[in-house]
């Protein structure tokens, strides 16, 4: 069994069909790539797979427990936690306190608490995982910086830090490397490979630059019209003539 089995996902929003029937099989370790033109419906997926949006109808299944209809918090608690476009990031706190209420919040606890700590002993232990994912993606040396002065590709890398406190098992990233510069990508790509490499997470990433998809990923799941049109390894869905109509030119997936 995959560690994520979506079956038959439909979403309809009113007359408009815009994931159409859309299977998909991710397997524990696997760093899973979607693509497709811009309307295609990938980030409709994202929703419906990590409960921000109800399917119309179709089944997920994740770690063998269905998850389809239940809360985006139980389905983070279940160990599905997924990132957002923009920077998520509380903007007026420092980084360290950043991952320190995404720790809490996730697990709904009060905000007093996430901030000042009723239990110490909890509070410590908190404390120091915090830290220990602030290493490894190396935002350690910014832990007291207020999050909002960070660099755009540590803002993003804040945002993966606060979606892995909660402790997931898959991880799903929206557009990680959007807007960055070629340093800011190869930095990002290089800790989401290390989560898959060291911290054994499975990932899967949404992604409009295909050169990052393509060097990064084992398998891609291509959408088009809500619909999957393929699945395979970088190297057919490159060379695939119907991916590359799709994207009205091979030089837009060119590896």
């Amino acid at each position: 069994m995959a560690l994520l089995e979506a079956r038959a996902l439909v979403k309809r929003f009113g007359g408009l069909v815009a994931v159409n029937n859309v299977d998909l099989d991710v397997e524990a370790g696997e760093i899973r790539g979607i693509i497709g033109p811009n309307g295609a419906g990938k980030t409709t997926l994202f929703n419906l797979v990590s409960g921000a949006l109800r399917l119309s109808s179709g089944t997920i299944t994740f770690n063998g427990e269905v998850i389809s209809g239940r809360k985006p918090s139980h389905i983070a608690k279940a160990g599905l936690v997924r990132t957002f476009q923009r920077n998520a990031m509380f903007p007026n706190y420092t980084v360290l306190e950043n991952v320190l209420l995404s720790r809490h919040t996730q697990i709904e606890e009060t905000l007093f608490k996430a901030i000042f700590g009723t239990d110490r002993e909890e509070e410590e232990r908190n404390r120091a995982r915090a830290r220990e994912i602030l290493e490894f993606l190396e935002l350690d040396i910014y832990a007291n910086e207020q999050a909002e002065n960070l660099a755009h590709g540590h803002q993003r890398l804040l945002g993966i830090a606060n979606a892995l406190a909660v402790e997931p098992r898959l991880i799903m990233l929206d557009e990680p490397v959007a807007g960055m510069n070629p340093t800011e990508t190869a930095m990002v790509t290089d800790h989401i490979r290390r989560l898959r490499d060291e911290w054994n997470m499975t990932v899967i990433l949404v992604e409009h630059d295909m050169r990052t998809v393509m060097e990064i990923c084992e398998y891609i799941t291509v959408i088009n019209f809500g619909s999957k049109l393929m699945e395979g390894t970088p190297k057919e869905v490159s060379q695939n003539p119907e991916v590359i109509e799709a994207y009205l030119g091979s030089e837009e997936i060119d590896i």
